[in-house]
């Protein structure tokens, strides 16, 4: 999935999706106002993406699973 940038009242939305090795889905937004947006590069957005995505990813595979 490409990302979606929506413009909405001076604000910016980045809509994203990553996926892990074993398929597990995430999906996000960023937002931030148009300012900070044409600030920031490109580079930054993805770090700030792959941050969140490792952060989702280290919760969810930290979960205890249940045992029989």
């Amino acid at each position: 999935m490409e990302d979606t940038i929506n413009y909405i009242d001076g604000q910016v939305q980045v809509i994203f999706e990553k996926t892990s090795q074993d398929n597990q889905t995430y999906r996000d937004a960023l937002w931030m106002s148009q300012a900070e947006y044409e600030a920031t590069s490109s580079e930054i957005i993805e770090s700030m993406k792959q941050q969140r995505f490792d952060n989702w990813l280290a919760i969810v595979n930290s979960l205890p699973t249940e045992t029989s």
